[in-house]
């Protein structure tokens, strides 16, 4: 892994973590949201969907 995969992928499990723990984004989808900010392909739809999917679970 170059040295840019692992600092985009430290930046994304940072980023995914504190979402989670806002209650945006789910836990058992962390690991797919991290791989999927870290390669760059992470969508404004797919950031939408995810956010939806997350505050429907919490009932909100």
């Amino acid at each position: 892994m170059s040295n840019d995969a692992v600092t985009s992928t430290k930046l994304a499990t940072l980023t995914v973590d504190r979402l989670i723990k806002s209650g945006l984004l789910r836990t058992e989808k962390r690991d797919a949201l991290v791989a999927k900010i870290a390669a760059g392909s992470m969508q404004g739809e797919d950031w939408k969907l995810e956010i939806d999917l997350a505050s429907a679970k919490a009932g909100n």
